[in-house]
């Protein structure tokens, strides 16, 4: 015959050959054969909820990093809020410092001028009498020949000068 239209002889032979090798299969091979497919499901179980475990893990962490975030930038906001304000108040410290040091120069500075000037007025007025008391005694050489009469005359012009000043 051929191919296409087998023989029932070929066919029986068949059948029995499938049906030892199934009974060996089953006798032997079955349990093994079910037994893994069984761990095998259990291993994909297990796979899918560890990824699933690890999803919301990953979920978890990804929000806390958030938040962590937030508030670490938070916290620098802070921080530079404050940085400002003692920067502000060191500048506002340093200024008052200068401040109070160029008031002390200048009362230092006016208190020298003062005793200068005062030295200066007391040295014009000496270099003015002097110059008035050779003036004076020159022309009173000339008017007064008597010498009492000469140091009573410029004793009293020094009186007049000096209740003046």
């Amino acid at each position: 015959m051929g191919l296409i239209t087998p023989d029932y002889g070929l066919i029986f032979w068949m059948a029995l050959s499938f049906g030892i090798l199934l009974f060996i299969l089953r006798k032997f091979a079955w349990k093994t054969i079910i037994h893994s497919i069984k761990d095998r499901e259990e291993l994909i179980a297990k796979s899918l909820r560890d990824a699933e475990l690890a999803r919301n893990e990953l979920a978890n962490l990804e929000n806390r990093n958030a938040e962590l975030l937030a508030k670490a930038h938070a916290e620098k906001t802070v921080i530079i809020a404050q940085a400002n304000k003692t920067k502000e108040k060191i500048v506002q410290q340093a200024q008052q410092a200068a401040q109070d040091e160029s008031k002390k120069i200048l009362d230092q500075t006016r208190e020298v001028v003062k005793r200068e000037k005062e030295s200066a007025k007391i040295e014009i007025k000496a270099y003015a009498t002097q110059i008035v008391m050779q003036a004076t005694e020159r022309i009173l050489r000339k008017e007064l020949k008597d010498k009492v009469a000469y140091e009573e005359q410029i004793n009293s012009i020094i009186q007049e000068i000096s209740s003046q000043n």
